[in-house]
């Protein structure tokens, strides 16, 4: 092998890391799949050696298999340029620890006894941890681009079972009715997605009740041991769909990388499905209102402009000058079509933003109300008194007082 240095340093990183790598090669005698055990245990009859060699003559090169079995293991498999069928294989390796419940869960879904169980417990418990698999793959890669000249050499492709691929194909291969049967669920699936993203996107929220009440993340399909996981990685990927929904509503994208980030960091605080069930619904609904009250649709690009501008900084000088120079238009001109396409004054709609945010900051602060005027871009608080109460019906102290009894 002219990569042999190559393939010994990257063997004694992976075995540092705990990982085991298995050079599998014909005639495959003394090659197994490293399991601690665990095929034994469920298909007592297996035998390794035609396993092993109706496994990687299916491989194909330049591809790295990322693979992970009905156990739950992972794997990484990559075909070496060797002559016969040479086989690279990693693992397994766990990306989440297991807890004894999943354990359970997949004893009983292989019929395991109780004198049997123990034996079966301790495979998984000898599974090692990934705690980082970006350096796991990284390492892996830069050895594929070491084997075929580059990065852009070779592909990657994921299995859902450490078998021979064309079984793993045949396994999954549907009769004709089977197939037209799935085709109508899935299109139902989607038909349902497109239609509740696009209920965000119009900013129905009359309409998202509906389906925020049919969300429910335990009846998602299980990809990963750990539940909570898999929960997370379900609501990353609703968090990514409604981001889009809300684009398409014309939201600048300064508003959705707010939500989106807000969202981002709430879902890794999860520690339950049931609460990740609980902020996906939020996030439909939050999404649902960042459309309803943030949406450009209708707008010029001039005017989409200004009111961006105006939402991302209230305490700013929003005035019709300082707009249009920023802008770099006749202020006169600003003017007419702000008017014309939103039905208000250029100073009429900063004002009354001004003042719904000073109500926001009233119902979810105990700001004194000098500090909220000053937040607002009112700073003289007379002036703030006046038009406040002109908008509301009450002064901001009457409102305050109001809320508190």
């Amino acid at each position: 092998m002219w990569y042999q240095s190559e393939l010994h340093f990257l063997e004694n990183i992976l075995e540092n890391m705990h990982l085991h790598v298995s050079l599998l090669q014909e005639p495959y005698e003394n090659a197994e799949i490293h399991d601690f055990g665990i095929r034994k245990i469920i298909y007592p009859e297996i035998h390794y050696v035609n396993y092993i060699k109706n496994f990687c003559s299916s491989c194909q090169e330049k591809i790295i298999y990322k693979a992970y079995d009905e156990f739950l293991f992972n794997y990484l498999i990559l075909r070496l340029p060797e002559p016969g069928n040479c086989c690279l294989l990693v693992g397994p390796y766990t990306l989440v620890p297991w807890d004894t419940h999943m354990i359970l869960d997949k004893a009983q879904e292989f019929h395991i006894s109780p004198e049997i169980y123990p034996h079966f417990r301790d495979c998984y418990n000898k599974v090692p941890l990934v705690t980082d698999s970006s350096m796991l793959f990284t390492l892996i890669n830069t050895f594929a681009a070491t084997l075929w000249g580059s990065m852009d050499a070779f592909s990657i492709k994921e299995l859902h079972n450490l078998e021979p691929i064309h079984e793993a194909e045949e396994k999954y291969a549907y009769s004709s009715d089977e197939l037209f049967h799935s085709m109508e669920q899935i299109e139902q699936i989607y038909n349902s997605e497109n239609e509740f993203l696009q209920i965000v996107s119009h900013g129905q929220l009359h309409k998202i009740e509906m389906y925020v009440n049919l969300i429910n993340i335990k009846g998602t399909e299980l990809r990963l041991a750990d539940r909570v996981r898999n929960a997370k990685n379900y609501a990353i990927i609703m968090n990514t769909l409604l981001r889009k929904a809300a684009e398409n509503g014309a939201v600048h994208p300064v508003h959705i990388d707010h939500l989106s980030s807000h969202f981002a960091r709430k879902i890794e605080l999860q520690t339950s499905e049931n609460g990740i069930t609980l902020l996906v619904k939020e996030m439909a609904r939050k999404y649902t209102l960042l459309v309803r009250n943030h949406s450009l649709k209708g707008y010029s690009t001039l005017v989409r402009k200004v009111l961006v501008h105006i939402d991302t900084d209230l305490a700013a000088d929003l005035s019709l000058s300082a707009q249009a120079k920023l802008l770099n238009v006749n202020p006169s001109y600003l003017s007419t079509v702000f008017k014309k396409e939103t039905g208000h004054t250029l100073t009429e709609y900063v004002t009354g933003k001004r003042i719904e945010h000073a109500v926001f900051l009233l119902n979810s602060t105990n700001m004194q109300i000098q500090t909220i005027a000053q937040y607002c871009g009112i700073p003289d608080i007379c002036y703030f008194t006046k038009t406040f109460k002109k908008l509301i019906g009450k002064s901001p102290t009457e409102y305050k007082n109001s809320i508190l009894h």
